[in-house]
């Protein structure tokens, strides 16, 4: 087989996954979610999927929707510290539970690179200490004339898409983009092509709580990989109680010759449970598991060429 360069994504964001975890408290403020960036970068993370700062609806709001609101200024305090250190890192803005208001306010500040786009539906409920800690819930659907919208302001702004997908129903909705055949409201057909420009770049879930949880298991990766649309990237997010099942689904996407998220956001400890000292030292096991089996780590500026980003 021959490798391509591993694209390793840190997100280092811990309070959904583990709000045990820990460094949850440490973790919110601007310096100290910077600085475990800023380290995971000098780790062999390429790219940064950045929450920021933010609250969230606590219940479920007039318009039928539970996300996450952004702290506009927080979030750009953060992304501001990663790029003077390290400028060539892409910024995926993540927070794809997020109102399409709000997350273009934030590509305008911000300017990101890459910009999460859920191809399903929200429909999570983290609930990692169910007796003990109330779950916390996220709910929306994003019906294909929103996902329209989103790529519209995608093209205008200079934001590659990171396309979420929690099922193969996601590359449906690729396909429904791609033909650019839309429906409006008022039943007119418009047609819209080349919203979406290739190489795509797509984020396989599994093991994420709720009602569209895939399982980490090689036969779900599998079928993914099987599905895929043609001319894509893709890359592996996974969220387990079990770290030695989080790690076995990693490695699998690195044989697979995908690419990687690891951090906080998806599973905070090693193998054997405990806890990682940083986000950096994940990023690292990620990178010795490539290592292990003769593949290269991707450099920042072969990160943006693999991607189809400008570069920096």
């Amino acid at each position: 087989m021959k490798w391509a360069p591993l694209i390793i994504t840190v997100t280092c964001d811990p309070r959904l996954q583990d709000p045990k975890n820990p460094r949850c408290d440490e973790l919110w403020t601007v310096d100290a979610i910077a600085k475990d960036y800023i380290d995971s970068n000098a780790a062999g993370a390429t790219m940064d999927h950045v929450h920021g700062l933010y609250s969230r609806d606590p219940v479920v709001q007039a318009d039928g929707k539970q996300l996450q609101i952004p702290d506009l200024e927080g979030t750009a305090a953060i992304i501001q510290q990663i790029r003077e250190k390290y400028p060539k890192v892409s910024v995926q803005q993540g927070l794809a539970s997020m109102r399409p208001e709000q997350k273009l306010k934030l590509w305008e500040i911000i300017k990101p690179e890459m910009s999460s786009l859920n191809m399903n539906s929200h429909d999570e409920y983290f609930d990692p200490y169910p007796r003990e800690l109330k779950p916390v819930a996220c709910y929306s659907v994003h019906p294909i004339n929103e996902l329209r919208q989103y790529f519209q302001w995608s093209k205008e702004h200079g934001v590659k898409p990171e396309l979420e997908c929690f099922d193969t129903g996601a590359f449906d909705a690729v396909r429904i983009i791609r033909d650019g055949i839309f429906w409006t409201d008022d039943d007119k057909m418009e047609e819209e092509q080349g919203l979406l420009d290739d190489p795509l770049w797509c984020t396989f879930f599994f093991g994420w709580p709720g009602q569209s949880c895939q399982p980490m298991t090689d036969i779900a990766l599998f079928n993914q990989i099987h599905h895929q649309p043609d001319r894509i990237n893709w890359s592996l997010s996974a969220m387990s109680r079990c770290a030695k099942e989080y790690w076995t689904q990693i490695n699998r996407a690195i044989l697979q010759n995908g690419h990687v998220r690891v951090g906080y956001e998806d599973c905070g400890r090693h193998p054997d449970e405990s806890y990682a000292k940083s986000n950096a030292d994940l990023v690292d096991r990620a990178v010795q598991m490539a290592k292990a089996v003769g593949r290269p780590i991707a450099t920042a500026e072969e990160a943006r060429e693999i991607i189809g980003l400008r570069s920096a």
